[in-house]
């Protein structure tokens, strides 16, 4: 009895040194220098992060409110309604004992140093006995290591890129995917399960879904259905309502989130299947046949494992059909496959004659060779992170930069333009965090999901920028064009400029409206001359009324339309029907709006607070908007209530001088903390009372085992028609367009539209889309139909108005016009593209029409 006490204790502090090893592996990369270093993190987006973190701490839990607002970016965004807080409250906590600066360096690698511990954990939970355990916190560093992306999550370069909450997530995951088999397997401890479910779901929504979706594994258990569904439903629910208070509002609010649902293209496999992994391939397809042509019910967690990498491999195909990064699902079958080679070396172990620990031996040094012989940049990416801004040698230029802009919070915003040659400051993104570095509001930010601004913020980026990101799918960027960017900066009060590249600094110092205020090679600071400087202001014209369904996508193409920016667009989805009185101009178009100028002269004095505006006006009755982003949680005192107006502002029309705007939490806020109470409740309750079994009835047992084929039928044929139309959506786009572009090309025009049809049906707002849309007209005008190709060219217009396409859809728009009859539309329209596109090659076209069509005219009264 003394010798197996004495065996299991040996057998536990080996695992213990073999965690601990792979922690010192990873401080030899991390080193401790480094991360207490008391300065300004880099790389990557990690340093965007600062600012959200420092006005949770100051300003937000000061005012009871974690999901509050914060006016430094994207004109005022909730940063934590829709990220993520547990992260951020570390930092926080650790904040009051050590610097900001130095917890938010260590809370960046929590991640990375918890995934060995939870890996030894999770294969403990899954049943693997010793030296398998050890062995997987030594493997997970192969994981931790893999160089062949820097944005998919979980392993390093992610981290370093600034992906360090789905870092933490993930290594929460893989706990919860064992102890959720330990769990089901002994039908206890739900309510231990469902908190770590809970922290993996509150660090990252992926984390979630990659610990959650394995569970359904257990559902195929024919024996043990109805208990299995029962302590699932415990633990998912009870995670869910402990989630509640950031979840339930999350829900609610998600129409003023924005979607960054990336489609991920991949070169060739390597891309998919990067170096490091290719000896985890080799023998987790080895398992995976070995479980085929041998399967015993001792494979029961293998078989689980491989579940769940098929059901993350699922989850790719469907991600962005519920505005998920799909790439996020990759990085968990990497880290089941894993766990599935770990589980053949176990095999394999139990096989050999020598000792297992031997065994586990020579390959956890293998492993570390291999992995040591496959790192490249990381050694050199982690001092570039965690030396700091103040460490870089343009640090000096920084400064200078930022003393130029400084202010406040409630001064004009400073806009600047997008570039990499920010990136000699430690990020390219570094100027994200003006609202912390210079205490000016800027328009950009790292959680550009959460803000319902970002559409148009990001297209206005491409219009400032030699090198605009597109950073959000399904729209259309412009070409850098600084004279029809400022009208716009000066819509979002933005009134000074940081410009770099020589090509946006030309068309500054050209352009009267702006001023230089700073000059230091490479860079210029900007200032707009004659800028209003107000957040409130009373419109030129009367706001019109929007009938859409779509207003997101509609303000955006209101936003590019120069003529339209000073009639404002309102959703007429926030007007209520007994409050339609206040807008009586409406249009059905964002581009087509009537017009009716307000009085001039209103006189607005305005404070702004991150919780509260107050405005003081002279023109009482009129409407007044607010350069603030819209969002159900601001009350309106003074006025009947808040409208969503373009770009994503609030409109008001005060009842009397003073106006009073307060962010405070709405019923759905309240909901949830109410449902994370409640969760809380039913975890705590095991403190003082004994857990209640989870065993159900033998006559549920009995009504669920017969429903089980038809819920798991229905369920897999949902999955099977969802992933196959998902698929066809994603990639029946690309297909299409390019064979309705080889029928277009052997002027089969019939089979052409039939294709670019399709095409549009599938490709919704990309740029594919747009080129079915043009080619599907001009099929039609070569078929001989201008009445359908009218309508087509004018599709283009209206839908991608900022397509390469547009100046010639509004040429052939005359041509179809011209061939109709409409000669006097035709001419106008060709006059049209004359004055709009002075210097483009269709402007010399229509001319010619345009000249064609008069003499014609004067050819008929002669």
């Amino acid at each position: 009895m003394a010798e197996r006490r004495w065996m299991a204790g040996l057998r536990a502090a080996t695992t213990v040194l073999a965690v601990g090893f792979a922690w010192v592996f990873l401080l030899s990369y991390f080193k401790p220098s480094l991360l207490l270093l008391d300065t300004t993190i880099a790389g990557g987006d990690t340093p965007s992060f600062l600012r959200p973190i420092h006005h949770l701490r100051d300003t937000l839990l000061p005012a009871g409110d974690p999901l509050g607002w914060d006016l430094g970016n994207f004109c005022g965004y909730a940063p934590y309604q829709f990220y993520f807080l547990p992260p951020s409250l570390t930092i926080v906590a650790l904040s009051y004992v050590i610097p900001l600066n130095v917890a938010f360096k260590l809370v960046t690698v929590i991640g990375t140093f918890l995934l060995p511990l939870m890996t030894t954990l999770a294969l403990r939970a899954l049943g693997y006995a010793f030296p398998v355990p050890a062995l997987g916190a030594v493997a997970s560093l192969i994981f931790l290591f893999n160089e062949g992306n820097s944005m998919w999550g979980g392993n390093i370069p992610s981290t370093l890129a600034g992906e360090f909450a789905h870092s933490l997530g993930f290594a929460f995951a893989v706990l919860f995917i064992g102890l959720l088999y330990r769990g089901i397997e002994e039908n206890r401890h739900w309510r231990s399960r469902a908190v770590v479910l809970a922290v993996a779901g509150l660090c990252h929504p992926v984390a979630f879904l990659n610990a959650a979706t394995p569970g359904v594994f257990f559902l195929f258990d024919r024996r043990h259905f109805a208990r299995n569904l029962r302590y699932l439903a415990l633990v998912y629910g009870g995670a869910v309502l402990l989630m509640g208070f950031w979840l339930v509002p999350l829900v609610a609010k998600l129409g003023y989130a924005t979607s960054i649902n990336w489609k991920w293209h991949f070169a060739s496999w390597r891309d998919l299947m990067p170096r490091i992994f290719y000896p985890v391939a080799g023998l987790a397809g080895l398992d995976i046949l070995w479980m085929a042509v041998h399967p015993r019910p001792t494979d029961r967690p293998a078989r689980y494992l491989l579940f769940g990498a098929v059901v993350a491999g699922l989850s790719f195909f469907n991600g962005t059909a519920v505005g998920l990064p799909e790439i996020r699902f990759v990085p968990c079958v990497y880290f089941l496959g894993l766990l599935l080679a770990v589980d053949l070396v176990a095999r394999l172990l139990a096989l050999t004659p020598a000792p297992p620990a031997l065994g586990a031996l020579a390959l956890a040094a293998g492993i570390v060779a291999w992995v040591q012989t496959s790192i490249s940049f990381i050694p050199t990416w982690i001092p570039w992170n965690y030396e700091g801004l103040e460490r870089k040698p343009s640090y000096g230029l920084l400064t200078g930069i930022l003393g130029a802009v400084r202010g406040t919070i409630t001064d004009p915003r400073v806009a600047y333009e997008n570039s990499p040659l920010h990136d000699r400051f430690g990020s390219m993104r570094v100027f994200e965090d003006l609202p912390l570095l210079a205490g000016r509001p800027t328009l950009e930010g790292v959680l550009l999901q959460t803000a319902v601004t970002s559409p148009p913020i990001y297209w206005l980026q491409s219009q400032i920028s030699k090198q605009g990101s597109g950073v959000i799918p399904g729209y259309s960027y412009p070409s850098m064009d600084l004279a029809r960017a400022t009208p716009r900066l000066a819509l979002f009060n933005a009134s000074d400029m940081i410009a770099v590249t020589p090509e946006v600094t030309t068309q500054l110092e050209h352009d009267p409206r702006w001023e230089r205020t700073f000059h230091q090679a490479p860079y210029s600071v900007f200032h707009l001359k004659n800028a209003d400087g107000h957040y409130v202001r009373v419109p030129r014209f009367r706001p019109v009324l929007l009938e859409t369904a779509r207003w997101k996508r509609d303000f955006v193409r209101w936003f590019a339309t120069d003529s339209m920016l000073d009639v404002p667009i309102v959703a007429a989805a926030s007007v209520p029907a007994d409050e339609r009185d206040r807008f009586p101009l409406a249009s059905r178009s964002a581009v087509d709006l009537p017009r009716d100028r307000l009085p001039e002269g209103c006189r607005v004095e305005e404070h702004l607070d991150h919780m509260a505006i107050d405005f003081t006006t002279t023109c009482p009755g009129l409407p007044h908007v607010v350069a603030v982003s819209y969002y159900p949680n601001w009350h309106v005192e003074g006025a009947r209530r808040t409208y969503l107006v373009s770009p994503a502002f609030m409109l008001v029309f005060p009842d009397g001088p003073h106006v009073r705007l307060v962010f405070r939490r709405v019923a759905a806020d309240w909901l949830g903390i109410a449902a994370t109470l409640a969760g809380l409740g039913l975890c705590l309750v095991a403190l003082w009372r004994p857990a209640v079994a989870v065993e159900p009835s033998p006559a549920v047992a009995e009504a669920l085992g017969a429903a089980r084929p038809w819920v798991l039928g229905l369920g897999i044929v949902f999955v099977v028609v969802a992933t196959a139309w998902n698929v066809t959506r994603d990639y029946g786009a690309g297909f299409f367009y390019q064979r309705g572009w080889k029928a277009f090309a052997s002027q089969d025009y019939r089979n052409a539209l039939w294709n670019f049809s399709r095409t549009i049906d599938l490709g919704g707002e990309s740029s594919t889309a747009a080129d079915a849309t043009f080619f599907r007209a001009a099929s039609l005008l070569r078929s001989g139909d201008p009445a359908g190709a009218l309508a087509g060219y004018r599709a283009v217009i209206e839908r991608f108005p900022d397509s390469v396409w547009v100046a010639e859809s509004h040429y052939h728009v005359g041509l179809c016009l011209k061939q109709l009859g409409r000669r006097r539309e035709a001419k106008a329209r060709f006059r049209y593209v004359m004055v709009t596109y002075p210097g483009n090659r269709w402007a010399g076209f229509a001319a010619e029409q345009f000249r064609e069509l008069r003499a014609q005219r004067r050819s008929a009264r002669g």
